[in-house]
């Protein structure tokens, strides 16, 4: 790989020398040239997805090329990020991150398929707090009538979440640890999925994202019961956190950023980095991400490193804490 990057750029210089038109060396003639892909581990129409479909239509405007988007999900995001982490480091393939991948999954899972080592950050694009959703049938308006209800009923209430081992996973699992009640949970490969089964109280709860729940909380199927932000949100303002119903430990927040593979030559992730923050600052994008209950936040790639290892960490412990690592084989 780092011969054929040194050879591109042995021949840009060269083209340079002879009066060609000027061109970076690490970006070939005027990259991009064609359509990009962004890879988003989560079924379409989740708050991931419409996040990351949004920055995508936002990025092809400024980089002059389409940013397709292409759905992968299934293994709590697994799959997705091992299918960009084998493809080509040019900057045509890029990979829609969260904290599953990378500060969660590498806790989790046995055998992992790839390494944090194989992909390099570009930015943070938003920060999503989770909340608990219930359906409204639920004879329960507020979290300690939810947690007294479970526990006059042990293992009869379960709870869906948007792929097992995820951060919508675990705090459900910080809740009922901290809590004392027990619940079944019931792993999806997507938000949407989760809703097709909470709407008809097939499940009676549900950790996530808010965005697609919305919707169903305004027209009364659906009550949430708690925020996991260390903050009440603008666009929830009457609903508590977890932390104002005495459960601090559950202050966590899921985020989504862009990654590539790693490799990218230089100028090819400044321009994407460009291209990101640019997306994500616009107004109407940031007024569209804090509508849907999250912070929109763009990063350096260092700094998008560091809220990385910041959330290995944390995520670790909570993992052992609760005698969960390693137990996906």
């Amino acid at each position: 790989m780092i011969r054929r990057y040194f050879s591109a750029a042995v021949a840009a210089l060269c083209l340079a020398a002879g009066s060609a038109p000027a061109q970076t060396a690490s970006t070939g003639p005027a990259w991009p040239e064609r359509p990009l892909k962004l890879v988003v581990p989560y079924t379409a129409g989740g708050q991931f997805d419409v996040v990351a479909r949004m920055v995508a239509e936002r990025m092809g405007q400024t980089l002059g090329q389409a940013v397709v988007v292409e759905n992968r999900p299934g293994g709590g995001t697994l799959l997705g990020a091992d299918y960009v982490s084998k493809s080509k480091a040019d900057g045509y393939t890029l990979f829609y991150a969260g904290a599953n991948a990378f500060a969660i999954s590498p806790h989790l899972v046995a055998k992992m398929p790839y390494q944090r080592s194989d992909f390099q950050t570009i930015s943070l694009v938003s920060e999503l707090p989770m909340g608990l959703v219930v359906n409204a049938s639920l004879p329960v308006k507020t979290l300690e009538e939810f947690i007294a209800y479970v526990k006059a009923n042990p293992d009869k209430v379960n709870f869906g979440t948007s792929g097992e081992g995820g951060a919508q996973h675990l705090l459900c699992e910080l809740v009922k640890d901290r809590t004392g009640i027990s619940m079944q949970h019931v792993g999806y490969k997507g938000t949407a999925q989760v809703l097709q089964d909470l709407l008809p109280n097939r499940v009676n709860a549900a950790c996530d994202g808010l965005l697609a729940y919305a919707p169903h909380m305004k027209s009364g199927a659906l009550r949430i019961l708690a925020v996991s932000s260390s903050q009440r949100l603008p666009a929830l303002p009457d609903v508590p956190t977890f932390a104002e119903r005495g459960i601090p430990d559950a202050t966590v927040s899921a985020w989504g950023g862009i990654m590539a593979p790693a490799g990218l030559p230089p100028a090819v992730r400044q321009k994407l980095h460009e291209a990101v923050t640019a997306a994500v600052n616009s107004p109407e994008v940031r007024q569209r991400i804090s509508n849907d209950a999250a912070v929109p936040r763009t990063t350096t790639p260092e700094e998008f490193d560091a809220i990385i290892r910041t959330d290995y960490e944390k995520w670790g412990g909570v993992i052992r804490k609760l005698g969960l690592a390693g137990s996906v084989k």
